[in-house]
């Protein structure tokens, strides 16, 4: 087995209350160099700031679900949040921060793949930390979600937010691979409100008529460009 690798991960979100939107950052950082950064919109509909942070913590998770384990190497995946209430969320055994009311659906998945990646890492002899740390140390993942947020506000000249809709997305793609356009077509409109696609591979790729084979290949690389998570066989979120 391979040397160890250690993965600190920063997590920070932004939200407009007024609007209801908001954007997260990711800062993945390996012997104190940064190797990469996601700063998004939040894909779903939140309602607080709690939410936004929470939010930013589970993109995380599905990204080292999607992107950063390997089975020949052990890791230890140290997630760092500048919020009390969202670490709390995580790590409490009961719920008893009023957040995700209005979606429980979103609630319980969060929870879920907080849970599995945790027994999945355990397994493998590896690692997995979740704790607060003070905003001052998390400064880089919150100016990237800050400058997401900020972009965000200035699509127009009134500042409003503004959200491209999925026709539009969809017809941008037509320029890329026409199986990669077939399968995110395919996953956007057979998507439910939280973004969640419940269908396995070979049931898309008979839907579509395309291989299991080429349908997995997609979607490890529509999971790598951080578009697709995955939470478990047949049960895939959106992320866009």
């Amino acid at each position: 087995m391979e040397t160890q690798k250690i993965y600190e991960i920063f997590t920070d979100g932004s939200f407009d209350d007024v609007a209801k939107v908001g954007t997260y950052a990711i800062v993945i950082m390996q012997e104190n160099k940064i190797v990469r950064i996601i700063a998004k919109k939040c894909n779903v509909q939140l309602e607080n700031s709690t939410e936004c942070e929470v939010f930013a913590i589970f993109q995380a998770i599905n990204l080292i679900q999607g992107s950063l384990l390997n089975k020949n190497i052990t890791q230890k995946f140290w997630l760092r949040t500048d919020c009390v209430v969202a670490r709390d969320f995580f790590i409490e055994d009961e719920i008893k921060i009023k957040v995700f009311e209005n979606n429980l659906t979103l609630l319980n998945t969060i929870k879920q793949t907080y849970t599995r990646i945790k027994k999945i890492l355990s397994k493998k002899n590896c690692s997995f930390r979740l704790r607060w740390i003070p905003r001052e140390s998390n400064k880089v993942a919150h100016k990237h979600a800050y400058s997401a947020f900020q972009k965000l506000k200035t699509t127009n000249n009134k500042k409003d937010i503004v959200l491209i809709d999925i026709d539009s997305f969809l017809r941008l793609l037509q320029g890329f691979n026409s199986n990669q356009y077939k399968v995110i077509s395919y996953l956007f409109k057979n998507s439910n409100e939280q973004k969640l696609i419940l269908k396995t591979q070979s049931e898309i790729a008979e839907k579509i008529e395309l291989s299991t084979y080429s349908i997995n290949k997609i979607f490890k690389e529509f999971i790598k460009l951080n578009i697709l998570g995955k939470i478990k066989n047949g049960k895939y979120i959106l992320l866009i």
